[in-house]
């Protein structure tokens, strides 16, 4: 019998927020400690001029940059880490350097380029000088002489092989997006080759989901599906990657995790079985009676739900209703932040704020009602 998990109480609402293209120079916003972020000049410019430092291709690091946060930089309070909380990484800015106890790379990055560890936490363009020092290193000499020759260092920069998938496929198709700042930015398409990642041999419960499992500490094995009522379903943003929530999930000891994660392109992996109980949701009688839904993205990025994100989330939540019997309604499907204890729900203190103002609520019932109704 797992002991309950750990009631979270970090502040999750505080996203960089810079308006107009008016914006020169940098553009400060409090974090939760106090420290503010620092954004000056063109971020292609930042790119390249980082490739160019490191001998790294620049269009690799613009999709590194665009699979971590979309082009933007999330203030250290977004996925801080904290032991028991599944947004609680502890990656930090667009290059996602991470500090926690399985990896130090944010302190590599700063032995590698002498800036400090809160420069690039904080700092845009220390931020990505760091991601790319890294990741110069990780290849070492020879340097490839071509993008698929650097996919064994994406892979190790990460921790992940998924990663490596995640990033081939947007330098394959490319991106385009104008960020906060006003900036448009665009990566062209790439001649590479995108690689097939391993699957683990077990269906997953869900026919459209693939089998990628949590580590047993990050979980009770239960056998609720006969044992007790499974009556919620509870919608997550993952502060941070779907690669990156995944392989979390997977570290020995992380201390939390989550039945399902979703991709930005649709795709579905479960991590935890549907009869056991993920922790997820910082409320014990919550995550014994729910199933818990990580979706890649940002709370306080509206790019982050794309509409295959939410169709593909919308039938996996039909599909549970119909299993679990779950009414399909909003007192039964529920945002992290309602869960109690959370604001919103009551509680009184400082909890999650998931999904976030950008989750579009309307639209996702009505797709789940949809697919419901075609079970």
């Amino acid at each position: 019998m797992c002991s309950e998990d750990r009631h979270i109480t970090m502040d999750r609402n505080d996203f960089l927020k810079l308006g107009g293209t008016g914006l020169a120079g940098a553009v400060l916003l409090g974090s939760a400690g106090g420290v503010s972020l620092a954004q000056t000049g063109s971020l292609r410019t930042e790119f390249e001029s980082a490739a160019h430092k490191y001998g790294v291709p620049v269009a690799l690091l613009l999709a590194m940059g665009y699979v971590n946060t979309l082009w933007e930089m999330p203030p250290p309070s977004a996925s801080d880490y904290e032991k028991g909380d599944p947004e609680g990484r502890g990656a930090y800015g667009i290059m996602q350097l991470e500090q926690n106890p399985w990896r130090d790379t944010l302190g590599r990055a700063a032995s590698l380029t002498g800036l400090s560890e809160r420069q690039l936490k904080t700092d845009r363009a220390a931020n990505i000088e760091g991601g790319a020092a890294l990741l110069s290193e990780m290849v070492g000499m020879p340097k490839p002489h071509d993008l698929d020759g650097w996919q064994e260092a994406v892979g190790e920069y990460a921790g992940t092989d998924l990663y490596i998938r995640e990033v081939y496929l947007t330098l394959e198709n490319g991106a385009s997006l104008t960020i906060s700042t006003g900036e448009r930015v665009t990566l062209s398409p790439q001649d590479v080759t995108v690689p097939q990642v391993y699957t683990a041999q077990a269906t997953a419960d869900y026919p459209r989901a693939v089998w990628r499992p949590a580590d047993p500490s990050n979980y009770t094995n239960s056998n609720r599906e006969t044992s007790c009522n499974i009556g919620k379903i509870v919608i997550h943003v993952a502060q941070g990657t779907y690669s990156g929530t995944i392989s979390a999930f997977q570290k020995k000891n992380y201390g939390a995790s989550a039945h399902y994660v979703v991709s930005r392109r649709g795709a579905l992996a479960q991590c935890v079985r549907g009869e056991d109980i993920a922790w997820h949701a910082g409320w014990w009688k919550t995550n014994k009676h729910s199933i818990g839904i990580e979706h890649a993205g940002y709370i306080d990025n509206r790019n982050s739900f794309t509409r295959r994100m939410y169709r593909s989330s919308a039938r996996l939540s039909a599909w549970c209703c119909k299993k679990y019997r779950i009414p399909v309604d909003r007192k039964h499907i529920i945002g992290h932040n309602e869960v109690p204890g959370c604001p919103g729900a009551g509680g009184g203190v400082d909890c999650h704020t998931d999904p976030g103002k950008y989750w579009n609520w309307k639209k996702y019932m009505r797709m789940v009602r949809h697919y419901r109704r075609r079970m």
